[in-house]
């Protein structure tokens, strides 16, 4: 006698359901912030060291990133002593969270970072900017007539961002010196074609660096706090290399024009010193 199969309905409505495709996620990975902005390097870890360092109070360390580049600068504000700078341009993916800078200066002069495109991996929590990454040290070899990695550096630090106060956002961005006029001087120079000198506008601060591209010289920098509105532009200037200048701790008052892209500064130091230049604005609204 054939024994009757029985019937289970819920067994197909299980079946049916258990094969469906698994639905999309709702929610989008977690997304970066933009890193535009100044931050504060508040601690480090040297490298092959376990434990998390500060630097004192009387030590300057900031990062400066616009869309296009990145400066850093280390500075002593008891002695008045520059102890390091570097920048470049920068890619960031906030997605696979890698941030890679493009070294294009770098001081003290003679340093394994230069020339190179350094990656990090990123963290962002609570404000702060946790960035891990490794620079390479190379020598010659003389007989393949390369350079080799000869070994690596762990770069690991923590970073936080700067409040922002109103300002006139109109001027934030990286800005190349085109031409400038010496005090007295009728009529407008130009740098030569190796020779850099760029300003980076943040929300907070302002940097600027004078370098030789084609060579390892870094000829000049400064930087400091800044207010912006459409009818003027002023600068306090809190750090200046070469050391021992006069422009350091003042505050410059400039007439400024921005029109297609190009941004005219007019203003005088303290010692009567002119200050006319034209600077040139990276990117897309160059």
């Amino acid at each position: 006698m054939k024994r009757a199969i029985p019937f289970f309905p819920f067994l197909f409505v299980f079946l049916f359901v258990s094969c469906q495709p698994a639905e999309a996620p709702t929610e989008a990975p977690q997304m970066f912030p933009s890193l535009e902005g100044t931050w504060q390097l508040i601690s480090y870890k040297p490298d092959g060291d376990t434990t998390w360092k500060k630097h004192p109070p009387t030590i300057i360390y900031e990062k400066y990133i616009t869309p296009t580049h990145f400066s850093w600068v280390e500075y002593n504000t008891e002695k008045d002593s520059l102890l390091g700078t570097g920048g470049g341009s920068y890619s960031y993916d906030s997605f696979y969270r890698t941030y890679t800078e493009d070294i294009q200066y770098f001081l003290p002069a003679g340093s394994n970072e230069l020339g190179q495109a350094i990656p990090f991996e990123v963290g962002y929590e609570d404000g702060k900017w946790h960035h891990t990454g490794y620079a390479k040290e190379y020598e010659f070899d003389p007989e393949s007539g390369e350079s080799i990695v000869v070994d690596s550096s762990r770069i690991e630090e923590i970073w936080e961002r700067t409040s922002a106060l109103a300002s006139d956002s109109s001027l934030m961005g990286t800005w190349e010196l085109t031409s400038y006029k010496q005090t007295g001087d009728s009529l407008f120079l130009e740098y030569p074609e190796f020779v850099t000198y760029q300003k980076l506008i943040t929300p907070t601060h302002f940097s600027w660096v004078q370098f030789n591209s084609v060579g390892d010289e870094v000829m000049g920098a400064g930087g400091g706090t800044y207010q912006a509105t459409p009818d003027g532009y002023q600068e306090k200037v809190v750090f200046f290399y070469p050391s021992g200048s006069v422009v350091r701790g003042q505050t410059i008052d400039f007439t400024n024009t921005v029109e297609d892209g190009s941004w005219h500064l007019e203003g005088y130091l303290e010692d009567s010193a002119k200050i006319d230049e034209f600077w040139r604005r990276y990117g897309p609204n160059m």
